[in-house]
């Protein structure tokens, strides 16, 4: 028997699918979910936004106020323009049997997670609960997130403004000084040739390498769109020096969080690896957790199906294995993802301050040698007229 089934992945809808009491053999997208991948993919929802309405929403259905009722009401109250539309349609699609996890995932811009949780809350009559642990669980992330950017901000500032300077320097200061030795027709050092021809042929050919390296560019960003791109991508970031660790721990905090709400939410190991899976935002992790999950339904423990890609901690995999020896998964998950949060943060930090510095020092000593360069020939015509 064939039927149709919304979701986000195959994944997904299988497991949807297992949970109404199916046994899907196969699970294969319709041309229209094909073209929507191929086309412009979903505006995100902002998340502050997101988490106002959820809050607004918990809040009205423990009043007392129907689902149906404190959609009404919530819709009217919407500022912002996207998110509106989709909790319009929600509210149709409740309106017309629907349930609200299927109305959720229907939208195809809500997190997987959240569709998930929503799901369980229903499940077990704990919709209140479920909200308030991803509430909880999205301002988290959101303020990880935050931390992290934030501490980028004042690096990326140095760097470009160092970009420029030099680019100004070469292309700009370098050739005025390379005409004034020109009609002096003294005899220049080594160092001031090289660096006067450099900025010269930097100069005059400034016409091509600009469209190059916009092509390069553009070809750089379609590489990393593909599957192949975004595999090598994500892999370079967990084997990179230094940087790669940051990203290990990143993204097993987030992976702990995720699997933490949705198993205290009800939802099976299984279903949640799955959901998980697709929220960790790195390929290789995706396809280690795919492959723990073929193990888990084999009936391998977690942390022993986990361990075998070696892309996770060992302190990580030790504090799992204890939460499945003592029944607490959830609560050890919670404690793994809150360790590395903490752990990205100070890391960062000190990884930063000593960035800045790393930073200056270099433009400085760059500076230094132009500004050596191109002056050896005035010291030189200054020592050439005092000896005369």
């Amino acid at each position: 028997m064939k039927t149709v089934q919304v979701g986000q992945s195959a994944d997904e809808v299988r497991h949807h699918l297992q949970e109404q009491g199916f046994l899907p053999i196969s699970v294969e997208p319709r041309a229209w979910s094909i073209g929507l991948r191929l086309g412009k993919r979903p505006t995100r929802i902002d998340s502050q936004d997101f988490i106002v309405f959820n809050q607004q929403f918990v809040a009205l259905i423990k009043a007392g106020l129907p689902i149906l009722r404190s959609l009404d009401l919530l819709r009217v109250q919407i500022k912002n323009p996207l998110l509106k539309r989709h909790i319009e349609d929600v509210r149709e699609r409740v309106y017309s049997g629907a349930m609200l996890s299927d109305a959720m995932r229907a939208q195809a811009v809500f997190p997987t997670v959240y569709t998930a949780s929503i799901f369980a809350g229903e499940r077990s009559g704990n919709l209140v609960e479920v909200i308030n642990r991803y509430i909880l669980y999205e301002k988290t992330i959101l303020s990880v997130r935050k931390r992290f950017i934030g501490a980028l901000i004042y690096p990326a500032f140095l760097i470009v403004l160092s970009i420029v300077m030099v680019l100004v320097i070469v292309t700009y200061v370098i050739p005025r000084f390379g005409e004034l030795y020109a009609g002096l027709n003294t005899p220049l050092p080594v160092a001031t040739k090289v660096l006067i021809a450099v900025s010269t042929t930097l100069q005059s050919n400034i016409i091509l390498i600009v469209p190059a390296l916009a092509a390069l560019t553009v070809a750089a960003l379609v590489w990393a769109g593909t599957a192949g791109g975004r595999n090598r991508i994500d892999e370079f970031k967990l084997k990179a020096p230094i940087i790669g660790n940051l990203w290990t721990m990143f993204s097993m905090a987030q992976l702990s969080r995720t699997l933490s709400t949705l198993l205290q939410g009800g939802i099976p190991l299984v279903a949640a690896l799955e959901v998980a899976r697709d929220a960790t935002g790195n390929r290789v992790i995706a396809n280690s957790i795919a492959e723990g999950i073929n193990r888990v339904r084999e009936g391998q423990a977690l942390s022993d199906s986990l361990e075998r890609s070696g892309h996770f901690p060992d302190l990580a995999l030790e504090m799992m294995r204890v939460g499945e020896q003592t029944g607490s998964l959830p609560e050890m998950l919670n404690h793994v993802a809150d360790f590395y949060d903490e752990d990205v943060n100070i890391r960062s930090n000190a990884m930063l301050s000593w960035v800045e510095p790393v930073i200056l020092i270099f433009v400085a000593v760059f500076v230094a040698a132009i500004l050596i360069s191109l002056y050896l020939p005035i010291f030189s015509i200054r020592g050439t007229m005092s000896g005369t």
